[in-house]
């Protein structure tokens, strides 16, 4: 995983063309208010108490090109992959702190990764899809 001093430091125009990103300085998720840049639900997101730093992630792995997912998640570390069933992410990090299974054809899987420094992840599987989404963030 990625040190945070690293993780604040990218951006979403590193992986994607320019004029392909939509920037943004006022956006309200998770109960905060963000400014970033996103390409449809993918979003790299900073705080307003944090403009320089980045705090977030969501990787929608469906909608972006397989071989840009593969470079996001190998820049971050993770040796995770698009359609991964449940065991195989289990196999990978334990088991979940939380489940979610509000829909039948989905369920999220909440993490906190301490190592090298402390994360919270949200993984979004789909029925007989696999791994679809990430949702990473440093709290602040």
């Amino acid at each position: 995983m990625l040190p945070h001093k690293h993780f604040f430091s990218l951006r979403l125009a590193q992986f994607l063309a320019p004029e392909t990103i939509e920037t943004f300085d006022s956006w309200r998720f998770m109960g905060r208010d963000w400014l970033g840049e996103a390409f449809g639900a993918t979003e790299f997101l900073r705080s307003k108490k944090h403009p320089d730093e980045l705090r977030l992630i969501a990787l929608d792995m469906v909608e972006l090109p397989l071989h840009k997912v593969d470079e996001i998640l190998g820049r971050l570390g993770l040796a995770l992959r698009p359609g991964m069933d449940e065991q195989e992410i289990i196999a990978l990090f334990g088991s979940p702190q939380k489940v979610h299974d509000f829909l039948p054809y989905r369920e999220t899987l909440d993490y906190h990764i301490s190592n090298p420094e402390p994360y919270q992840m949200s993984l979004t599987l789909i029925k007989d899809q696999g791994l679809s989404s990430l949702l990473l963030w440093v709290e602040a």
